[in-house]
C-alpha cells in the first residue's frame, strides 16, 4: 500500500468500512493510482530542471539556446593502405579489416607494382582507429588489384562528444567566461574542435601579441598532426594575424601538441588462477592508460602510489612486486606542455 493511499483512508473516518473489497478503499485505491502516475511525471519534471541530469537531445536542447555551443561531432578515421597489382583504384572503392570495418578511397589512383591509397571510415568515430596490418580484404574486388594492407595505424576518429564532455565544457563556459580574445577564449575556441580534450594556453608565449595553445586529445594523448591543423585552421588559419580565424586580428596564435613524456614500466605478477597472462597484462595496460587519461593536463605528476593501485586492480591480479616506473620507483613529474603516456610494459609472472 502505497503512502498516498494509506494518508487518503487515515482521513476517512472509521465509521466507514475501509479494507479492501469495500467501496472506500476500492474508490480511493483506484485514484491512487493515476495520483502515483501524476507525481512520477511531477519528480521527473523536477528533476530535468537540474541540468546536470539531462541527456542526449535534452541536454542539448538546454545548453545551445544558453551558450550557442554545439556538441561536438564525431569524425571520421582516416589513414592508407598499400596496395599491389595492376589496375585503377577509383575513389570510394572499398577496403575492411578482419572485423568488418570498411574504409573507402578517397583519391583515384592508378597502381602499377605496389602504391598508396588514401583512405576514410565509412564509419564515424574511435571504431575506425585500427592497427597497422589490420585492413586487408576487398569486400568488392577491384580489378587488377591482387592484395592491401594498411602499414600505419588509422588515426584521428574521434567519437561524438559524450554528454559529461558537453555539459563540462558548459560549465567551464559559465565559470571562466570568454570575451575579448582573452586566454579562456582560446581554449573555448580549440575545445569546440572534435577531439581535443583539453588545452593549454600561454599568452604572449613568443612574444608581444602572441598566444600559445597546447594540445591534448580526448585520451590525454598528445593531439595528431591533423588535431592541431584543425584547430589552428580554427582559431588562426595560415594568414595569422589578420582575423580569419576565430582569433582577433592582431593576435598571432600558435597551436601546437603536448609532448608525450613516455612511462615505462615493469613487474611481476601473480596472476589469479585461470587468468589468461596476454589478457592480464592487457587490462593491465587498458588500467593505467585509463589513469594517466585521467590526469592529463590535470596534475603536475604522475603518481607511483596509483600506478600501482589500479594494477591491483586490474582484472586478472591477484598481486604483484617490483614495480618500476621509467626505472624508479618515484612519483613522475609533468611539467607545462608535457602530458604522461603509457610507453613498454614488461610483466613477468610469478610461477
Amino acid at each position: 500500500m502505497s503512502e498516498t493511499l494509506q494518508s487518503m483512508l487515515d482521513a476517512v473516518p472509521d465509521s466507514y468500512q475501509k479494507t479492501v473489497g469495500f467501496p472506500t478503499y476500492d474508490y480511493l485505491a483506484a485514484a491512487d493510482i493515476r495520483i502515483g502516475e501524476t507525481q512520477s511525471r511531477i519528480e521527473a519534471a523536477e528533476k530535468r530542471l537540474d541540468p546536470e541530469n539531462l541527456t542526449g537531445a535534452e541536454l542539448d536542447a538546454y545548453i545551445y539556446p544558453r551558450t550557442g555551443q554545439v556538441r561536438n561531432a564525431a569524425t571520421y578515421a582516416v589513414g592508407a593502405v598499400q596496395v599491389t597489382g595492376t589496375g585503377m583504384v577509383s575513389a570510394g572503392d572499398l577496403f575492411e579489416s578482419g572485423g568488418g570495418i570498411q574504409f573507402a578511397a578517397t583519391l583515384a589512383v592508378s597502381i602499377g607494382g605496389t602504391g598508396s591509397v588514401p583512405i576514410r571510415c565509412t564509419q564515424p568515430g574511435a571504431v575506425g582507429n585500427l592497427p597497422a596490418g589490420s585492413i586487408t580484404m576487398m569486400p568488392v574486388q577491384i580489378a587488377g588489384i591482387v592484395n592491401v594492407s594498411n602499414l600505419g595505424t588509422t588515426t584521428d576518429g574521434y567519437d561524438a562528444e559524450t554528454d559529461e564532455a558537453y555539459y563540462t565544457r558548459f560549465l567551464l563556459r559559465l565559470q571562466t567566461p570568454p570575451t575579448s580574445g582573452n586566454q579562456y577564449h582560446y581554449r573555448s575556441w580549440a575545445l569546440e574542435v572534435s577531439g581535443v580534450g583539453g588545452v593549454q594556453v600561454y599568452p604572449l608565449g613568443r612574444g608581444d601579441n602572441t598566444v600559445d595553445v597546447v594540445l591534448i586529445d580526448t585520451e590525454g594523448l598528445p593531439a595528431s598532426s591533423l588535431l592541431v591543423e584543425a584547430v589552428q585552421r580554427h582559431i588562426d588559419p595560415e594568414s595569422m594575424g589578420v582575423g580569419a580565424g576565430e582569433a582577433p586580428i592582431g593576435a598571432y596564435c600558435y597551436v601546437n601538441a603536448a609532448t608525450g613524456v613516455p612511462l615505462d614500466l615493469t613487474l611481476t605478477v601473480t596472476a589469479l588462477p585461470g587468468a589468461a597472462h596476454a589478457e592480464v597484462t592487457q587490462a593491465i595496460e587498458t588500467a593505467v592508460a585509463a589513469y594517466l587519461k585521467s590526469v592529463a593536463f590535470a596534475a603536475d605528476y604522475v603518481s607511483y602510489a596509483k600506478i600501482a593501485a589500479v594494477i591491483l586492480d586490474a582484472p586478472g591480479v591477484q598481486d604483484f612486486e617490483g614495480l618500476l616506473v621509467n626505472g624508479g620507483t618515484a612519483n613522475v613529474p609533468i611539467v607545462a606542455r608535457q602530458t604522461a603516456v603509457l610507453g613498454e610494459v614488461t610483466v613477468s609472472y610469478a610461477e
